[in-house]
């Protein structure tokens, strides 16, 4: 089951705040996922949950007073389950047909992400947090036993069905994620 929410969050971390607060709803293992919607006035960030669970009423529940857009794809359903606004039930529905499909979005929790703590050699790294590929920012060669520091927060994203941490160099001949967890604005000091 996919339950996918569009409230019109402006950035990656206000969504991030929106996944932590529905994963904790529901109280079961998911896939959670941030999705960039464009192509309206205002690009922004949708969220998509995917679990063997029921999440709908629970997510339903926590979202009633809000005003978001929702979609529900459940097995075997002929099509999704739709609500709210139209400009954010659009947003909900592309979230929600990019997680089925598995070709885009930024993964903020999944099986494995409790495990990305300390430095990891990357083969290790891959088995244990459950990452399919790392890619390295400008072609950094990435090695079996090459060392990566994962600073207790990872950010794969979703491409092809697969999850791709990215990373990039850093001191000491260790490559870290790409995607920090304390971001700084670009352009935050004009």
């Amino acid at each position: 089951m996919i339950v996918a929410v569009d409230a019109d969050s402006l950035d990656t971390a206000a969504a991030d705040h929106l996944v932590y607060d529905l994963v904790a709803a529901v109280d079961q293992p998911v896939v959670a996922l941030t999705h960039m919607v464009s192509g309206d006035d205002r690009p922004h960030v949708a969220v998509s949950l995917t679990s063997t669970a029921d999440l709908a009423e629970p997510i339903r529940a926590m979202v009633a007073d809000r005003n978001v857009g929702l979609a529900v794809t459940r097995p075997g359903a002929s099509e999704p389950e739709l609500a709210g606004p139209s400009r954010l039930v659009r947003g909900a529905y592309v979230a929600a047909v990019e997680a089925a499909l598995g070709t885009a979005g930024r993964v903020v929790r999944w099986p494995g992400h409790e495990q990305a703590h300390g430095v990891l050699p990357a083969a290790e790294l891959r088995v244990r947090c459950g990452i399919d590929h790392l890619e390295a920012i400008g072609g950094v060669p990435i090695a079996d036993d090459t060392l990566i520091d994962t600073l207790d927060f990872l950010r794969p994203l979703r491409r092809d069905g697969r999850l791709i941490l990215q990373v990039q160099p850093s001191a000491g001949a260790l490559l870290i994620p790409f995607e920090l967890q304390h971001q700084q604005n670009c352009c935050a000091d004009h």
